[in-house]
């Protein structure tokens, strides 16, 4: 995935650069895929903060019992099993950026005890007194609603307010579909170059459908289709049939009011009828391709054999009138 300065991402990159100067807590909200962690990192990037660590905790991943040690580490014997002491990702961080994901995932009694950190600028070790001081900017993010997990009593208010101090939403994919070309060229970029046939576009058939796509997983889901179908081309263009059978990638057609599936033709095609149109897509196409039907089966999301069989039909008919 990747951050850019696209035209839906122009004000929340702007925010986020002013947020960059300042060491006021930052939470970013999003649903998962949307480039939370890159967006933190982006932050720290532009931050005064830029040359020292930034530490990422996936708040999620921790076993139970475990968080507090995890964050601000233990001493020697303070449980059964705590061999030495450990220095836990508050120390890592430093003065650079600790950026906490999941944030709605960190146990209660944690929480409570993160809130004191963020206020005091300091923590202890789990079985230790000695004070520790925290130097590092704290930047969370979430795929929950905070605000819902407040009043579901699985999240502490107070500490949600102390983290919202600056915030930062990433849209979700389907809210900015003008951002998935972009998306997809530079994925074609990134993995096109992997296979003996650089994959470099994908059909004009296929585009609007990428488009019209809700992505559920967002960028992430993106990224991972446009990977999967650059190993699986045997062109350099990729087509609906790279995807193959079973993939996520549903396309819903655009219904009228009547629930009739319908499409705006260009005026010329009006009054045609449908095989003309289709005859005249699938010339057009193989044209395109310099001739080579391969080619220009698969743009088309056809099997070469269909193709053949339909250009066999029209030269038999041709031949009897």
């Amino acid at each position: 995935m990747l951050i850019f300065e696209s035209s839906s991402m122009h004000d929340t990159l702007a925010r986020a650069r002013r947020f960059a100067r300042s060491s006021g807590t930052v939470l970013i909200s999003g649903e998962s895929g949307t480039g939370k962690e890159l967006l933190a990192q982006y932050l720290h990037d532009n931050s005064p903060r830029a040359s020292r660590a930034c530490v990422r905790v996936n708040c999620a991943a921790f076993h139970d019992g475990l968080a507090e040690s995890e964050l601000f580490g233990h001493e020697q014997g303070a449980f059964t099993g705590a061999s030495r002491r450990h220095d836990g990702f508050l120390h890592a961080a430093g003065d650079g950026t600790l950026f906490l994901d999941e944030i709605g995932e960190l146990p209660l009694p944690t929480q409570a005890k993160l809130l004191r950190v963020l206020e005091a600028q300091e923590y202890l070790r789990v079985g230790s007194t000695e004070v520790q001081r925290m130097n590092a900017r704290i930047i969370a993010a979430t795929n929950r609603d905070l605000r819902k997990e407040v009043a579901a009593g699985r999240f502490r208010e107070d500490l949600f307010h102390r983290l919202d101090v600056l915030s930062l939403r990433l849209a979700p994919l389907r809210e900015r579909t003008e951002d998935i070309p972009v998306l997809v060229n530079h994925f074609l970029k990134l993995f096109g170059q992997e296979n003996e046939t650089p994959v470099t576009a994908v059909s004009d058939a296929l585009m609007p459908s990428l488009m019209n796509f809700e992505w559920p997983g967002n960028v992430r889901q993106l990224r991972n289709v446009i990977h999967r179908a650059c190993v699986e081309s045997e062109t350099n263009t990729i087509c609906r049939l790279d995807f193959g059978v079973g993939s996520e990638l549903r396309i819903a057609p655009q219904t009228s009011v009547s629930g009739i599936a319908t499409a705006e033709l260009p005026g010329g095609y009006q009054n045609m009828p449908l095989e003309d149109i289709e005859r005249f897509v699938i010339l057009s196409r193989i044209e395109r391709c310099r001739g080579n039907k391969t080619e220009a089966a698969a743009e088309l999301g056809v099997t070469a054999r269909t193709l053949r069989n339909k250009l066999a039909r029209w030269n038999e008919l041709e031949k009897a009138s």
